[in-house]
């Protein structure tokens, strides 16, 4: 059968390619633009429905609305009215009270069954709907078996200091002589397997017996320069003020031993402070180690602010996220993963500006006349 040809105006191409090209628009949307760029350079519909994966009938209405009405009718949906409510908006009211309720004595949430069970039955023609709990709910993103961790401190004026300071540390250009090191550390259970898990074969997944061996904790502290693609990642027994001062002692006089400054970056841990130093190594000896270091401590609450933390979320979804029985088995892993790391020099794009921070939390800053 003879293709009807489309010629597109000068006009209408250009908004076509935009649709094609930029911007956020639905798929079919882009499909229909795309058959509209299709059949105005003559493709034929065979090719065009082969290609795009769409029946004929599509090509044919598309082609069709565009003589009727242009683009904007051959490309764009028609806004519709929608089904008709089926729940008055008490009804409606009432289950979301519920859900944002306490719940019941001896529950630990609401339930689907409990929301319908407490609320009183809404009737309609005579008779009840039990299915409305659930359309009520599904309406309004009701799912209060969910719970989302958020914690944040009050945005005073010394947090914003401190936020703000890290964020133009964060700013500044590649210093080799004077490198932004962030440190944190991570608690780790060592498991191991009760029975030899299964291999993985054609067909099979990995299978592993439920049961598991409890060895005991262990701790890592990461080190991580994220403009330079560096990380430093040390497995200890323990995570005390001894242990953190000779990871620090190591950094300072191994890898970073010719820096002119070093800038650390630290939460507000109580073993992160000067004061464990000398505790550790003395007074003077302390004073000999950290006269060339920096410390730079993140907001209570607001240890986000910490690249390390990005970096502790990659090795323990690349490395850790398993069963390892033994810190020897841990060290070969990490030092394994940090190598490859190191060797590609991945780095961290840090892209969050004081800009950002206003503009995202400026209303809850608070300041020292509200405090």
């Amino acid at each position: 059968m003879r293709q009807t040809p489309l010629n597109l105006s000068e006009e209408d191409r250009l908004v076509i390619e935009e649709i094609r090209s930029k911007g956020l628009h639905q798929a079919r949307e882009v499909n229909r633009a795309h058959v509209l760029s299709c059949l105005d350079r003559g493709i034929p519909e065979a090719q065009i429905i082969a290609v795009l994966g769409i029946g004929r009938t599509a090509v044919w209405r598309a082609r069709a609305a565009y003589l009727q009405g242009g683009v904007e009718l051959a490309v764009f949906d028609v806004e519709r009215s929608g089904r008709p409510c089926r729940y008055d908006t008490n009804a409606e009211a009432q289950v979301t009270a519920l859900a944002c309720s306490a719940p019941p004595k001896g529950r630990q949430r609401w339930t689907m069954v409990e929301l319908e069970r407490c609320r009183s039955p809404r009737t309609r023609h005579g008779h009840c709907e039990p299915g409305d709990r659930a359309a009520h709910a599904q309406k309004n993103d009701l799912k209060p078996w969910r719970r989302v961790m958020w914690c944040i401190g009050a945005l005073t004026e010394d947090y914003r200091s401190r936020m703000y300071a890290l964020l133009e540390l964060y700013a500044r250009p590649v210093n080799r002589s004077e490198p932004v090191i962030c440190i944190d550390e991570k608690s780790l259970q060592l498991i191991g397997h009760s029975r030899e898990p299964l291999p993985m074969a054609s067909h099979q997944p990995t299978k592993q017996d439920y049961e598991y061996e409890r060895n005991g904790t262990t701790n890592l502290f990461v080190a991580v320069e994220p403009k330079g693609g560096k990380r430093i990642v040390s497995v200890t027994a323990h995570r005390g003020k001894i242990d953190f001062v000779a990871f620090i002692d190591g950094l300072l006089t191994g890898v970073y031993a010719k820096a002119r400054r070093v800038h650390l970056v630290l939460d507000n841990l109580n073993t992160h402070f000067r004061k464990c130093f000398d505790d550790v190594l003395g007074s003077r000896a302390a004073e000999k180690l950290l006269r060339r270091v920096q410390f730079h401590y993140t907001p209570k609450h607001a240890s986000w602010l910490n690249m390390a933390e990005i970096e502790i979320g990659i090795l323990t979804r690349q490395c850790l996220d398993r069963r390892i029985a033994n810190r020897e088995l841990l060290q070969t892993e990490v030092d394994a993963w940090q190598q490859a790391r190191n060797t590609e020099q991945r780095t961290i794009e840090w892209n969050f500006t004081r800009q950002d921070a206003d503009r995202k939390l400026g209303r809850h800053y608070v300041s020292k006349f509200t405090c």
